[in-house]
């Protein structure tokens, strides 16, 4: 089973959200998925959703109050130093 066919989001947000996590792994090398949040709109159909199925492996989907229609972002829950980030959609 491919990993993009076992996800029940729309193919498009999900390729959303692959490339912005993309740059995360390569260019920060100690980042991990299980320690990243995608954040998102509280009424938004991603919202219904406790994760989902990326190329990089499960990503925790975390309804904001403080997100606005239209807008998502990944950040690490980070016990180092430094916190990893990324728009996947913003106005």
């Amino acid at each position: 089973m491919s990993l993009f066919t076992a996800s029940p989001i729309h193919p498009r947000a999900l390729q959303m959200i692959n490339s912005a996590l993309q740059p995360l792994f390569f260019e920060d090398k100690e980042c991990k998925i299980e320690r990243l949040k995608l954040h998102v709109w509280p009424d938004s159909e991603m919202a219904e959703h406790h994760s989902i199925l990326t190329a990089f492996g499960m990503l925790r989907v975390f309804p904001n109050i403080y997100v606005t229609k239209g807008v998502a972002y990944v950040i690490e829950d980070s016990g180092r130093g430094e916190k990893a980030f990324a728009w996947v959609c913003r106005r």
